[in-house]
């Protein structure tokens, strides 16, 4: 399975976001970073599945005295993974035309069940 990696977007007091950059050293965290613009701070976190991230996000990250509102953006996977379609194993079909009708009969067939022709 692989990683699961969100961008947590954070509004932080204001003043406060260097505080939660501190926060590097969280398991998950991999990277932290104070940015300028609608929120205050941008963390990079992997974790081995939906719930574990779910711990870190509600466990760590809002618990933070200083956080405000945060966003988190799920990573798509890259490359997406593909989708197996099951192989069909080829079967052998054996049929001939019947000399009468021409309606394909199959092989083992004595007499053609579309018009009664008699196979020799």
């Amino acid at each position: 399975m692989m990683p699961v990696i969100a961008f947590v977007l954070v509004r932080t007091v204001p003043g406060t976001s260097h505080e939660l950059i501190a926060s590097r050293k969280i398991k998950g965290v991999k990277m932290a970073h104070s940015v300028f613009g609608r929120y205050d701070a941008v963390l990079v976190l992997t974790a081995k599945d939906f719930y574990e991230l779910s711990k870190i996000i509600y466990e760590v990250v809002e618990k933070h005295p200083n956080v405000v509102h945060t966003e988190t953006l799920i990573a798509m996977p890259y490359p997406l993974p593909e989708v197996k379609k099951p192989v069909e194993k080829p079967h052998r079909v054996i049929s001939f035309h019947c000399p009468s009708c021409h309606h394909l009969v199959e092989q083992d067939s004595t007499i053609c069940p579309f018009c009664g022709y008699v196979f020799q």
